[in-house]
């Protein structure tokens, strides 16, 4: 396999016996980002690429010497490492991808990319239309409108049901499940949807299905869902008991049960359930249970907790995944300086 830029960035400093220290204050850039290329987190911007080369005497193509493989790994490797992209690299993966699209060995794979990078652009503008909508309240705090656009922002609650319904979805999955029967997943797919939108008869109809070809703890934890959500919590709680002792070693019976009870807002059972199931699970763990125990935490308005599930967040993903930048990591970093400053405001007299 050809080598990356980032790896054909680092070769090229090394064969002109230089620091990165030293690259990085020719180019008039922190050492930081040098490092960066180099680690594939992130890539020269387009605008320095013409320096690069001649920092290298090189040509600008001589720096892009990659495999079809290393593209895709590339475009992959950006899409979770960076939160977000320029729009000179977002163009650059739409020209590479949308161009594989008829090579029948990449097609696949280039698709899944495409949504994947069309998702990553659409989150970033997400993000920056919530910014803009919460200043627009800050001026104007009765105007429908901003409330609306940071609803969009953040795919909050739409109160009409013609909008907030999942009809296209379970649609789509009942259709997915009819060609794909054996492919149990789909299932949990369309019964999330039909469970969302209150249609509990034909959820416990898919239900039936998944149980005659799933024997894990799925099965039993949507049948509970079913129950609870006819109001029935005693024959929930009891499928959900059963579920636990004929699960009693498989961690994602106690990661269902988690959500369960927050769902219920019984948030002490959801904490212990979290922590139980990262206990049984193997490594590489999940950071679910900090994540479940953030939020339990900022919901009951005990920031100083909130912060302290963030900062084991980090230490896992660290531990488990060996991450300590990118946008996993900056994501709880933001999280912890916004609970900061709500605790902040709340001790204020």
């Amino acid at each position: 396999m050809n080598p990356t830029l980032g790896t054909k960035i680092k070769q090229l400093r090394l064969q002109k016996g230089v620091t990165q220290e030293a690259m990085a204050k020719a180019l008039h850039i922190s050492c930081q980002t040098v490092s960066k290329w180099e680690n594939d987190v992130s890539m020269p911007d387009i605008q320095l690429l013409p320096p690069i080369a001649v920092y290298f005497g090189c040509r600008i193509d001589d720096l892009f010497d990659f495999s079809e493989q290393a593209q895709f790994d590339r475009i992959a490797h950006m899409l979770e490492m960076q939160e977000t992209l320029t729009a000179e690299e977002y163009r650059q993966a739409e020209l590479f991808l949308k161009g594989r699209l008829e090579e029948e060995g990449a097609r696949s794979d280039a698709l899944r990319l495409l949504a994947e990078l069309f998702n990553h652009r659409a989150d970033a503008w997400r993000r920056t239309a919530e910014f803009y909508a919460r200043e627009a309240l800050e001026r104007e705090p009765e105007v429908k409108q901003n409330h609306d656009n940071l609803r969009r922002a953040q795919e909050g609650t739409v109160p009409d049901w013609s909008f907030a319904n999942h009809s296209r979805r379970i649609a789509y999955y009942q259709q997915f499940v009819r060609c794909h029967p054996a492919y149990t997943s789909g299932y949990l797919w369309l019964l999330d949807e039909l469970l969302a939108d209150g249609r509990l008869e034909e959820a416990q109809t898919v239900c039936d299905t998944l149980q005659r070809q799933d024997h894990s703890c799925r099965a039993a934890f949507y049948q509970g869902r079913i129950c609870w959500q006819r109001g029935d919590r005693d024959t929930a709680q009891a499928v959900w008991d059963q579920m636990l002792t004929e699960h009693s070693d498989d961690w994602l019976a106690f990661a269902c049960m988690a959500d369960a009870m927050a769902g219920a807002c019984r948030y002490d059972e959801a904490l212990q359930y979290a922590r139980k199931a990262q206990q049984l699970q193997p490594s590489p763990k999940y950071v679910d249970a900090q994540v479940v125990a953030a939020q339990i935490h900022e919901i009951r308005k005990d920031y100083e907790q909130a912060i302290e599930s963030r900062r084991e967040q980090l230490a896992l993903l660290k531990q488990e995944w060996g991450l300590t930048e990118g946008q996993d990591v900056d994501f709880v970093l933001r999280e912890i300086d916004r609970l900061r400053q709500a605790q902040e405001k709340q001790l204020r007299p």
